[in-house]
């Protein structure tokens, strides 16, 4: 593949007035839906698989401990690394090595051959990929968007983002029930070489800012060092690391709470979980329509509250009623959509809005390894529901202590609270 000619990202004249009528965003953006679908789909695919296959509501939080380590570990080295190489060659490679991984999965599966540690070892390579993907092309989103289309663009990701958080989890308990394991795999595939072709196609925003190449490791530590000075990105940041560790960890327990507290199928699992995404979607067209520039903050803050609280008492339904509660479970996972579409909307466009273009990519990688820490959550929660026998009370546990340290770090960062100029 040849690279096209590479645009500066900070001209507007090479930028159409609409984002709708600007190809390098449309390719770069559906892109990310497409893929998007798949993150949500593994989720509840490989989580259902492996708690029918085992029994056991730890090993599903290990299999989504090893999705999240390669984040953790590699994050911020993959924003600092990426900023000297052309960003849409990495997506499409990584795409394309995506594709034969799926494609491995859905024919062992067809041949009656899967096992558990091919399952492994795949969403660990699912976790290589997104340790690239959020630093990656969210930075390729806000250079070609430019500062006065960043508050839309960062809109259309939230909504995307919803939207792919529900059909995923629908779309995958579908596909598992009625065509087997081997349904979601071969589905990945195609979505994944889609999103290559896709991202083959883009011509700006595939380059740094940055000119020079200072060595990956110096590169990160400037990121660190702007990070100090700028408070409102360490309380993105700091809320990033609890609701990772408090919050979506959770996310690991659904299928375990479906199937232990509502007795469900992987279809009536996945239906039960897009509600969150639908919640979302609902919640992020709110922001789009009504947030102000100086209320971003607060938003952030006040839906990352309601998302960890919501899950918290989702939980509670399943453990004091189980299946007599199944709606009120669902209305609580429906709100929990409503908070997070607040903290999603928020998260990287207050990053990308105050950091420079020469450090986007640096704190992006940072806030990908704050994102991260969630494995160390997910083992938790998987320990605590293995020792309990219940994923329920182990949600229960997990939201209580992690709504705590959401309210210490609104105390310790009053930034959250006010309005921003």
């Amino acid at each position: 593949m040849t690279d096209a000619p590479a645009l500066a990202p900070s001209d507007p004249a090479t930028r159409p007035p609409s984002l709708i009528a600007d190809p390098d965003f449309m390719r770069t953006w559906i892109a990310g839906g497409l893929v998007g679908v798949m993150r949500w789909m593994d989720v509840i695919v490989v989580g259902y698989y492996t708690f029918q296959v085992t029994g056991r509501a730890e090993a599903v939080s290990y299999m989504l401990f090893l999705r999240m380590l390669p984040m953790f570990l590699l994050g911020a080295f993959c924003g600092a690394w990426s900023e000297r190489l052309d960003r849409r060659v990495i997506l499409v490679s990584l795409l394309l090595l995506m594709t034969i991984m799926y494609s491995s999965l859905a024919v062992l599966a067809m041949r009656d051959s899967l096992e558990l540690w091919h399952v492994a070892v795949g969403v660990t390579y699912s976790g290589v990929f997104w340790s690239f993907e959020l630093p990656v092309r969210r930075t390729m989103i806000g250079d070609i968007s430019g500062p006065a289309r960043l508050p839309r663009a960062m809109g259309l990701e939230s909504a995307t983002n919803s939207i792919t958080r529900a059909s995923g989890a629908f779309l995958g308990g579908a596909l598992l029930q009625f065509a087997g394991i081997q349904g979601p795999f071969a589905f990945g595939a195609f979505v994944c070489f889609l999103g290559a072709f896709l991202l083959a196609g883009v011509r700006r925003g595939a380059r740094s800012e940055s000119t020079g190449r200072e060595p990956v490791f110096a590169s990160l530590m400037t990121g660190f060092r702007f990070i100090q000075k700028e408070r409102v990105i360490q309380a993105v940041l700091v809320i990033t690391i609890v609701l990772n560790l408090f919050g979506f960890a959770c996310v690991s327990m659904l299928p375990v709470v479906g199937v232990q507290s509502f007795s469900m199928t992987a279809l009536e699992t996945g239906a039960l979980t897009s509600l969150e995404g639908l919640g979302a979607l609902c919640g992020a067209s709110l922001v789009a329509g009504f947030a102000k520039p100086a209320q971003l903050a607060r938003i952030f803050a006040i839906g990352a509250g309601i998302y960890i609280a919501c899950m918290g008492l989702f939980a509670a339904m399943g453990l004091l009623g189980g299946v007599s509660l199944i709606y009120a479970a669902g209305a609580f996972l429906f709100i929990a959509g409503f908070g997070l579409s607040g903290f999603g909307s928020m998260q990287s466009g207050l990053i990308l809005s105050r950091a420079p273009g020469n450090m986007r990519v640096r704190v992006m990688g940072v806030l990908a390894m704050c994102i991260g820490c969630g494995p160390i959550g997910i083992l938790n929660i998987g320990w605590i529901a293995g020792t309990l026998d219940s994923g329920a009370t182990a949600v229960i546990i997990v939201t209580g202590i992690g709504f705590s340290f959401f309210l210490l770090t609104n105390i310790f960062y009053p930034e959250l609270r006010r309005r921003l100029t």
